[in-house]
């Protein structure tokens, strides 16, 4: 990016299966914390099971650092699903780490993008069915409760913000997408501060069976337990298991930061997105490649200034193997790598944001999370963080968020 118009990171809010909120996250990072689990659902007369990444469900506005008036505005938000909920409480958060609750900044050159498409299918599985025999009586709320929008509009009538907003979609890269459309918005001139924030993807029985009957997803076998089934970058890998996770970045003009005399995260250093020109799920390591070259450029970077990879790794065969492909192509052999999802589960059109504030946190504190169950790498040419958490000194990380649909893209992040 241009000198003078850098994208900083000012503010984060996180919700995981392992910690609520940012401080309670960084010590299960650093404690490689998991929470893997069993969901069970039964469906004409059969029992489903499926392994996830759960236990987030109780969060409360009240631990928040924000005028009380605020709270009670969240509070007051009523048929909202878990998802939309959970994004708000991530943006409040940020809001408050960032110290934008009394400001005084103009509305109007505040923006929201929310990361994520279908986010709430459980929860419309959840109306639908009540109301099958009784549609006449569905609520009518439910017009436009359904619509992507709901968690950003939410958090626009809380916060007052009166700029542009918008849902975007792409898969499982959503996340990382709102962050290169955020320092896109920012990098317009139009807008001082953008709140990117990423619902969790909560999931129906549906997609759940879709995502096992397309082999994406991890199964439980005979005598296995739920810990020992994500491993990304291991040989025994075998798909992605679940994690219910939700995320929120206050992205600021570093000039507009400056001015406000306001400390960063970090900074946005560069990006790269590309399509594979292909339809279906199957991941493509020249594009991968592609991606971070793109973000590699974009931030004046070689490969040898990058201290850290956050992989995608979601521990699919395919996905994994391309990614260590793509990594080596890029020149980040030897580069010290870790894949979150191995704590927290994979949360589809959140991850790339929550991803990001891991590598955000690991940055500020300086160590690199353990990479869960990596007993047998599938490469030994990648630095992989194994049995424990690790000090680290690091300047700039790659984040990596791929999708369904031939979508890459990678960010660079700097301390």
């Amino acid at each position: 990016m241009k000198e003078g118009n850098e994208v900083q990171v000012t503010g984060m809010g996180v919700i995981t299966p392992v910690g609520i909120g940012v401080s309670r996250y960084t010590d299960a990072l650093r404690e490689g914390t998991t929470s893997f689990s069993i969901a069970t659902f039964e469906q004409g007369n059969r029992l489903f099971r499926f392994p996830v990444a759960k236990g987030m469900e109780n969060f409360s506005l009240d631990e928040l650092n924000l005028d009380k008036t605020l709270i009670d505005k969240a509070k007051g938000l009523r048929h909202i699903s878990g998802s939309a909920s959970a994004g708000v409480y991530c943006a409040l958060e940020a809001w408050a780490d960032a110290g934008l609750a009394d400001a005084g900044i103009s509305p109007d050159r505040i923006a929201i993008v929310s990361a994520g498409s279908n986010t709430q299918q459980a929860s419309l599985e959840v109306v639908r069915d009540k109301c099958r025999e009784k549609l006449q009586f569905m609520n009518p709320n439910y017009g436009f409760n359904f619509f992507d929008t709901d968690c950003m509009s939410a958090i626009s009538a809380i916060l007052k913000i009166s700029g542009e907003g918008h849902a975007i979609s792409a898969a499982s890269a959503s996340g990382n997408m709102g962050i290169i459309q955020g320092c896109r918005l920012i990098g317009s001139g139009e807008y001082d501060i953008v709140l990117v924030v990423a619902p969790f993807m909560e999931l129906s029985i549906y997609e759940w069976q879709g995502f096992t009957a397309l082999g994406a997803m991890a199964v439980i076998n005979e005598g296995q337990f739920p810990e020992q089934i994500c491993r990304p970058f291991d040989t025994g890998h075998a798909g992605f298991v679940y994690g219910q996770s939700a995320g929120c970045l206050i992205l600021e003009s570093a000039r507009h930061a400056a001015d406000r005399q306001r400390k960063a995260y970090g900074t946005i250093a560069g990006y790269g997105a590309n399509l594979d020109a292909s339809r279906g799920p199957e991941p493509a390591a020249a594009g991968e490649e592609k991606a971070m070259k793109a973000a590699l450029k974009s931030a004046g970077l070689t490969a040898a200034q990058i201290d850290y990879v956050n992989t995608h790794g979601t521990a699919s065969l395919a996905g994994d193997k391309a990614e260590v492909a793509a990594l080596l192509a890029v020149g980040l052999e030897g580069v010290s790598a870790n894949s979150t999802k191995s704590l927290i589960g994979h949360a589809l059109s959140a991850a790339g944001l929550v991803e990001a504030i891991s590598c955000l946190i690991q940055m500020k504190e300086g160590f690199l999370h353990v990479n869960n169950n990596l007993t047998n790498p599938i490469s030994s040419q990648i630095n992989w963080v194994r049995e424990k958490a690790v000090s680290a000194d690091i300047s700039y990380a790659v984040n990596n968020s791929f999708g369904f649909g031939g979508i890459n893209t990678s960010i660079i992040i700097k301390r």
